[in-house]
């Protein structure tokens, strides 16, 4: 009787939850079980961000071996996926900057410079590309602009000083003096603004370029002839605006961003123009493609050949606008 007393009264007793041992034991499981997780979380982060750097070295490894192979645009791709992959990294911008320079996507490299510079302002090199993209686009006030401030923050970069001088030689070759001149008083006088304030100055501008139209008016403009072609032939005298091609009447449209630009074309070129007051007044190109006279160039004899050198057609100095009819108002 007594055994089986004792068994009644060493029964199994029920876990008191209030007690202090157990929900101190509770609460050490509960933390553990926490801290694993954390743990598993951390260390998943720590994958994924390894993963994330070892892809984004690879995308730029890849973007720059492109680019000393000369393969702008597959480095244009490259770098696009690393910015991708993290897109607060200035320096994938700048360097996809450069190769859109080199492509001479003058336009893009301005918008990849200036979201560089956005995320690291004292960058000096995302001021460099913002200035070389803009003397793509012949922006030069802007682009020294530009390299003042690459300068500003690293003195020392010789690119940038040479840059500075091109822009400010370009700028003043716009307004008539010429290329020797500029740089003889840009020595003298360091700034555009200064060279042109000068008196001495004003006597060596080159009057021939003193121009006070800034369109131009091309004859000779056949169905051969694309828009592209004319913007390759006049681009490199200066901004264009906009460009207007009347097949009807075999001419064109070049207006330049300004006056001094189309001088320079014309100058070049020896372009026969028209002046802004006979806009969508062309005369009327309505003579034969082949030549006159037996081999004789028609358009060298009327509004003057496009084609130059290259004409397949005989150009006579003393026939030159021969042919030539005024434009009619």
């Amino acid at each position: 009787m007594i055994l089986f007393c004792v068994s009644l009264v060493f029964q199994e007793p029920e876990w008191d939850v209030s007690s202090a041992f157990v929900a101190n034991a509770a609460n050490h499981i509960k933390l553990k079980g926490g801290k694993n997780r954390a743990m598993q979380i951390s260390r998943e982060n720590k994958e994924n961000e390894a993963r994330g750097r070892s892809e984004i070295k690879h995308w730029s490894l890849q973007g720059i071996e492109m680019f000393e192979q000369g393969q702008y645009s597959q480095a244009v791709d490259r770098f696009t996926e690393a910015i991708h992959c993290d897109p607060k990294d200035h320096r994938f911008y700048g360097n996809r900057s450069y190769c859109y320079w080199c492509l001479e996507q003058y336009s893009s490299a301005l918008a990849d410079a200036q979201k560089s510079i956005q995320l690291a302002p004292n960058w000096p090199k995302g001021y460099f590309r913002k200035g070389s993209a803009l003397m793509g686009l012949k922006r030069y006030s802007e682009a020294e602009k530009a390299m003042e401030q690459v300068l500003k923050l690293d003195q020392d970069c010789k690119e940038a000083s040479s840059k500075l001088l091109t822009s400010r030689v370009l700028q003043l070759m716009e307004l008539g003096f010429e290329e020797r001149q500029s740089k003889v008083l840009l020595e003298k006088f360091t700034t555009v603004q200064a060279v042109i304030a000068a008196s001495e100055a004003q006597g060596k501008r080159n009057t021939s370029l003193l121009w006070k139209c800034r369109s131009l008016w091309v004859g000779n403009i056949t169905f051969e002839v694309t828009e592209k072609d004319l913007v390759d032939l006049f681009k490199t005298f200066g901004e264009i605006e906009s460009i207007k091609v009347l097949y009807e009447r075999y001419c064109a449209f070049i207006n330049f961003k300004n006056a001094n630009m189309a001088a320079k074309a014309l100058v070049k070129l020896q372009v026969s123009t028209q002046t802004a007051g006979c806009s969508g007044h062309c005369p009327p190109q309505k003579g034969p493609v082949a030549p006159v006279n037996g081999d004789e160039c028609y358009y060298w004899r009327t509004t003057g050949c496009f084609y130059g050198d290259k004409c397949r057609f005989k150009h006579i100095p003393e026939q030159y606008g021969r042919d030539k009819k005024l434009c009619q108002p």
